[in-house]
């Protein structure tokens, strides 16, 4: 059996509200998250933010399934792997909400995955997929 277990940060970008202000998103640590196919493996990214005014973040999933970060990977047949994602170094760890944050400069955010599903020879093999978006909103 060969699975591919990945998770894509597709999107990463700003949203500016009113007039200009000074926000920035770098140290990004990885754009794609891969996953062992073993049971409970876990994949990290992080990354930095630097706002001069107040700010939301909001963290999202193509798969998510609800605001507690429980998603899928899926391959190319629909069949689905669970996953659980957790945010720290905002507000909260919900998702797909804007969570507000105070200015600041170099807040740190980590996400991470776990595979919550123990793959066995009855699993598909192939690609599992999903993708990971990040709103910031100044």
């Amino acid at each position: 059996m060969k699975l591919k277990l990945s998770i894509c940060v597709l999107l990463l970008f700003c949203i500016p509200l009113g007039h200009a202000k000074s926000c920035q998103i770098d140290r990004v640590t990885s754009s794609q998250l891969k996953l062992s196919s073993s049971y409970l493996s876990q994949a990290a990214t992080s990354f930095m933010v630097s706002c001069d005014t107040r700010y939301a973040i909001q963290f999202s999933s193509r798969n998510l399934t609800n605001s507690s970060g429980s998603s899928y990977l899926v391959n190319e047949t629909n069949h689905k792997l669970r996953t659980q994602m957790n945010i720290s170094g905002a507000s909260g760890s919900r998702w797909n909400v804007p969570l507000s944050q105070p200015a600041g400069t170099n807040d740190k955010f980590v996400v991470l995955v776990q595979l919550l599903e123990r793959p066995n020879v009855l699993t598909p093999a192939g690609s599992y997929k999903d993708n990971l978006y990040v709103s910031l909103m100044f």
